[in-house]
């Protein structure tokens, strides 16, 4: 019986500690590399998410968003943001909306003959404290060599 209890223990602990990781996760490395390669940086509120375009295996999402903190880029909080998300074809519309920390760039599209701006592959994340704290951290930083 004691054994079971140690075991149950300690996964317990395993899990909760998982977890927290993945709260505290990406590391502050990660994101600033994600910073420095973006144009513009924000927590934003999707609200909108429509597939605009379909090719074998791959969608391209338009995202309608309000801008809730800028962390780069020339955006003001509350302005309404239009970018396109590509991902794999069968994501469900719910995973694009709500609160998302995002990083984009400018792409030019070629069928619109205009500059749009795209998610960077793989960065795009859920909002929580702890990225949103390290990415104030990574502005701060910014400045400050800019000063210098």
């Amino acid at each position: 019986m004691k054994l079971l209890s140690t075991a149950l223990l300690l996964l317990f602990a395993l899990s909760v500690t998982a977890v927290a990781q993945d709260e505290q996760w990406p590391p502050l490395s990660y994101l600033r590399h994600d910073y420095n390669s973006a144009k513009v940086v924000a927590h934003v509120r999707v609200r909108e998410a429509e597939i605009v375009n379909q090719v074998v295996g791959y969608e391209d999402w338009r995202i309608v968003c309000d801008v809730i903190e800028p962390f780069k880029g020339k955006l003001s909080k509350g302005q309404e943001l239009i970018y396109y998300h590509g991902a794999e074809a069968g994501f469900k519309q719910e995973l694009f909306l709500g609160d998302k920390i995002v990083f984009l760039i400018r792409n030019f599209h070629e069928k619109d003959k205009q500059r749009v701006y795209a998610v960077i592959e793989n960065s795009t994340l859920p909002y929580n404290e702890d990225r949103v704290r390290k990415l104030r951290t990574i502005v701060r930083t910014a400045r400050h060599k800019r000063r210098s």
